[in-house]
């Protein structure tokens, strides 16, 4: 219990009002290039006005700003007042920091395509800015003038820097409004919740047309908690709730209203934010397929399950991915080209894999990626070469038992390598070691060796079954570092675990069941709050990870990650309301990152013009940073502090924001699991053939009729792909007919399954491990 301890008083001591932190005043600023007459002392005069800016000279050539301290201090990061009347700011520029006789860029402070005149430029951990001297390297302006008003540096501290506005800004705007919930929807037949924090027990509640019309539903909050699971419309029309004196923002409630808004935003980050042939083409520190990925971005962990629940949905999509040959053989390209007409989906799995085998990348956490290309790979085949299969098997195999990586690795956490050990080390909440992450690698794997034919496909096995094992003897779910302390990478602890108790039951080690229970009774526990918020702890103010520098923690990963977690753990929880709760607790986590949280706000700050519907999104964005996402659709920028729960909306934009791949990834996860627990097949047999009917997230798309594909597998083996269609838009299933000829051996032929009445058919959506299946 001293871990516990200890990580609680971290959270309590910071959860406080923290003194506001106090600029340091710069003894000297030299400057290249200066206008005759402009004054430098200008720029740290505590005076952001465009009447006390300083301009260069015209010029191509970059131009320079140095700030020198009275002596050496950490530093957190700068404020960056330029341009004039809010327009021609400084569009590229670098800080640098001066040490050992040099000048070194600060990764995190690197900006391109600014339009911003106010920056708040936050150091994060990837260097300790320490130094008496400062430089901004300008590479571009508007019209090669450069005008800035004001430079602030902010010394290293528990407050960070804080928001940059221009002089006379107004402070950021309250939440939207006082009901707080999914500013954008909710789906049908799902819980729909909100929070009223200033309203008391057992206000009445209304939910009415957002352009007039009798009430269409009544209720009663609970606590500061109302209920509308009940309210199912036929209509789209927008809605509000309405409680006291507070209106909601409008909403809809529409079939698969999470998955339309989201899906395709998923990819859209994904393929942005690739490292070399994204939106930013510069190399990223630290960075392998994805920018700022390090090794545990889990892109490929979270990828290939969206591949293997929801294959329609992605094949349908418009492809917006072309293949680039390598810049550099050293780089990609030791896989063949996929095919052109691939998916976006199959073509980041692609770059993924070809990533991690041509740079021969052997952290342990980046070739546990590998099993899941492989698992996956007879159905990525129609569309990929076979030397991928080859190359990125033979490398696997190759490497797994290595114990020791190919290079040094930032934030590394691995004691060694060998993915056949066992893993006694629980991380830290940086998110990079979770507890169990080489289970579910180790597993599929193992189906890989048993699919090949190969001697050794029980030593994987025997590798998850033993590191399962010792997860149950050994993490107390108590602790908050086994659980939510994991951040982002939580939901890899949970879907390894159920991963093996659901594919495997009769081979499980003892007591993983209720390991599993155990787990949600402490989940089910920890949101018993007014935000149906699963807490990072047991005390009052223990609601997210802090830390002592301003970086730790944002934690939008966490939230939108654990729906993944709750879905793949709810087939084995015993207890009827325990599950009937784990399926309210999905969906409120979705709603946090909507605006259901205090803030009111969209964990994205481009939210209301990416994402229908919602009206808030965060407070700001990271601007440069290693991953360099400013310009990426879909980042989760930023998420509530502790500070600000239970209900603090006043204390706005505090804390450390920056999207991050990581923050995303375990979204995509959600994504697949969801899908997985919303798909249902079912097959009726007549006198002629089978009737197929699906319901399935993949029918996004009100407004038209859309197909999904289902297999009918025969006694046999052989299989057939049915198109199923619906009836018309916006259809509550697809539905499909295959001829039966009842007659003939069991096979398939020319489309017509031959399959006397007692031989058994079986029909699936889905691929692998998240398929659904129904036989008859």
């Amino acid at each position: 219990m001293r871990r516990l301890c200890l990580f609680l008083a971290c959270v309590s001591s910071l959860s406080a009002a923290t003194p506001a932190p106090v600029p340091l005043k710069p003894s000297r600023v030299t400057t290249s290039a200066a206008a005759s007459g402009s004054v430098a002392e200008r720029m740290i005069d505590g005076d952001n006005r465009d009447s006390s800016r300083w301009i260069s000279v015209q010029t191509r050539d970059p131009i320079w700003i140095e700030l020198e301290l009275p002596r050496i201090e950490t530093l957190a990061g700068l404020h960056v007042y330029s341009g004039f009347e809010g327009t021609r700011a400084l569009r590229s520029f670098g800080v640098q920091f001066w040490r050992d006789n040099a000048w070194h860029p600060v990764p995190s402070a690197q900006v391109t395509g600014n339009t911003a005149p106010a920056l708040a430029l936050k150091f994060d951990d990837t260097v300790v800015v320490s130094t008496q001297r400062l430089r901004l390297w300008i590479t571009e302006t508007p019209d090669g003038t450069a005008r800035v008003a004001e430079i602030v540096i902010w010394p290293a501290s528990a407050s960070g820097v804080p928001p940059a506005s221009p002089a006379g800004a107004a402070p950021a705007p309250p939440p939207p409004s006082l009901i707080f919930l999914n500013q954008s929807g909710f789906n049908l037949g799902q819980p729909k919740r909100f929070t009223a924090p200033t309203l008391p027990a057992g206000s009445a509640f209304t939910v009415e047309p957002a352009r007039g019309g009798p009430a269409v539903f009544n209720g009663t909050l609970v606590g500061q908690v109302g209920d509308f699971t009940a309210f199912n419309p036929s209509d789209d029309r927008e809605y509000v709730v309405i409680a006291g004196p507070h209106r909601s923002v409008p909403f809809r409630v529409g079939r698969w209203w999470l998955e339309r808004v989201t899906t395709q935003n998923a990819i859209h980050f994904m393929v942005d934010s690739r490292h070399y042939v994204g939106n930013e083409r510069a190399v990223c520190r630290g960075s392998y397929g994805w920018r700022d990925d390090h090794h545990f971005g889990w892109e490929l962990t979270t990828l290939v399950p969206q591949f293997l629940s929801n294959p329609s949905v992605y094949a349908a999509q418009p492809r917006q991915v072309t293949y680039e040959p390598p810049t550099d053989p050293k780089l990609w390209g030791a896989l063949e080209p996929y095919r052109a007409d691939a998916p976006d989906l199959v073509k980041l799995i692609h770059w993924g894999a070809d990533i991690i085998v041509t740079q021969k990348l052997s952290h342990e956490l980046l070739k546990a990626q590998l099993p899941y290309f492989l698992y996956a790979w007879p159905w990525l085949k129609a569309y990929l070469p076979e030397q991928n299969y080859t190359v990125v098997r033979d490398y696997t195999f190759a490497v797994w038992n290595q114990p020791k990586a190919d290079r040094t690795y930032p934030y590394d956490e691995s004691p060694e390598h060998d993915l056949l050990a066992l893993k006694t080390k629980v991380g830290t909440t940086k998110g990079a070691y979770p507890p169990g992450f080489s289970i579910e690698p180790n597993l599929l794997l193992h189906a890989v060796a048993v699919r090949d034919g190969r001697a050794d496909a029980e030593v994987y096995f025997q590798a998850a079954y033993r590191q399962a094992e010792w997860l149950i003897a050994h993490l107390d779910w108590n602790d908050p570092l086994t659980t939510k302390g994991q951040r982002m990478s939580e939901f890899i602890t949970l879907t390894g675990l159920a991963h093996l108790l659901r594919i495997y039951p009769d081979r499980a080690p003892p007591g993983l069941t209720g390991k599993i229970n155990a787990w949600a009774d402490v989940v089910v526990r920890r949101s018993a709050n007014l935000w149906d918020f699963r807490k990072l702890g047991d005390a009052p103010d223990a609601w997210t990870p802090m830390g002592d520098k301003p970086t730790m923690w944002n934690e939008p990963g966490n939230v939108v990650g654990l729906p993944a977690a709750l879905l793949a753990a709810r087939p084995f929880i015993q207890d009827p309301a325990v599950r009937s709760r784990l399926d309210e607790l999905v969906w409120s986590h979705f709603d946090a990152a909507f605006g259901r949280n205090p803030t009111g706000r969209h964990y994205s700050y481009d939210a209301p013009r990416e994402i229908e519907g919602v009206e808030a999104g965060w407070y700001s964005f990271h601007v440069g940073g290693i991953g360099r996402l400013e310009k990426a659709r879909f980042v989760l920028d930023g998420a509530p502090k502790n500070a600000h729960f239970p209900y603090r909306p006043e204390l706005g934009n505090i804390g450390w924001t920056e999207g991050w791949v990581q923050f995303n990834t375990p979204f995509n996860l959600s994504l697949a699991y969801l899908a997985h627990a919303s798909t249902r097949i079912e097959a009726v047999r007549d006198a002629t053939g089978l009737t197929l009917t699906l319901t399935a997230p993949v029918n996004l798309d009100p407004s038209r009729v859309e197909t999904a594909s289902v297999t009918v597998t025969s006694a046999s083996g052989d299989t057939e792909t049915v198109t199923v269609s619906e009836t018309s838009p916006d259809r509550p299933s697809l539905v499909g007919r295959i001829q039966v000829d009842a007659s003939a051996p069991v096979r398939i032929n020319d489309g017509i399954l031959q399959a006397p009445a007692s031989s058994r058919i079986e029909v699936s959506y889905g691929h692998g491990y998240l398929a659904r299946r129904t036989a008859l």
